[in-house]
């Protein structure tokens, strides 16, 4: 077998090959692509936005059972794309930590605390025979007292950052050039206009116009901080149509 090839080493989920890599990992990365979106998360200077792709597979779906924003806590909330059960899951096991964080310390789990323990756990499963790892990548959300608005970005490989701006998914390299461009200029976004960029992203990154009914748009506030009325942080059509035209009459 040639040194080259990956033959034999992508079968093992914890083996390396000798170019050092683990294929079981990269497909995991791949396997984010899955479902062909893509979402974009901006901080601005007291708001915390993440703009992600709505996709109804056929018209026989009730739409509103689609999503890929997740209530985490009454303080984090998040967007995991992917393949959907392992979203699922993965959303499923940040709830669990987070109430057994409150359980024992009394107080909501900080987002810090939680990427990092959520990327530990991914790591486990790059090492672990027996199981494989998440096809998922996740972005969370919150506005902390001390740090204002936080965005944090986990990944199959069990690696966390905190961002100012990044883009997930199937069209994330053009999402982050976009993105790398605007926050050279600046960063103080406002409300609107921090809504508006992720938009505005989002649609360049895609090359097209994107109506209100293909896009889920999730807020945090220095004003509305606490997820308890999850449905208060989601934008609703009307107000994603009015930041979808200024856009346009703007270009």
């Amino acid at each position: 077998m040639s040194r080259g090839s990956s033959a034999g080493f992508d079968r093992h989920i914890t083996i390396f090959s000798p170019e050092g890599r683990l294929y079981q990992v990269e497909y995991a990365f791949k396997a984010v692509n899955s479902t062909n979106l893509t979402a974009v998360a901006v901080k601005g200077a007291k708001t915390a936005i993440i703009a992600v792709q709505k996709r109804v597979p056929d018209r026989l779906v009730i739409s509103d059972t689609v999503t890929s924003v997740y209530r985490i806590s009454p303080r984090v909330a998040a967007v995991i794309i992917g393949i959907i059960p392992d979203a699922k899951y993965q959303a499923r096991r940040a709830q669990v930590e987070t109430a057994q964080w409150k359980y024992e310390h009394g107080y909501d789990m900080p987002v810090k605390q939680l990427a990092c323990r959520l990327a530990d756990i991914n790591q486990f499963y790059t090492q672990t025979m027996e199981m494989r790892s998440l096809g998922t990548m996740m972005l969370l959300i919150a506005y902390d007292d001390e740090d204002g608005p936080q965005i944090f970005r986990v990944d199959p490989a069990g690696y966390y950052k905190g961002v100012h701006a990044t883009g997930i998914g199937v069209k994330y390299q053009a999402a982050n050039t976009f993105l790398e461009k605007k926050f050279k200029k600046r960063s103080d976004y406002n409300e609107s206009e921090t809504i508006e960029l992720a938009l505005e992203c989002l649609q360049q990154s895609l090359g097209n116009d994107i109506k209100a009914s293909d896009v889920e748009v999730l807020k945090v506030t220095e004003e509305d901080r606490d997820f308890t009325e999850f449905d208060d942080h989601l934008l609703g059509d009307e107000e994603v149509e009015e930041h979808l035209n200024a856009i346009a009459e703007r270009d």
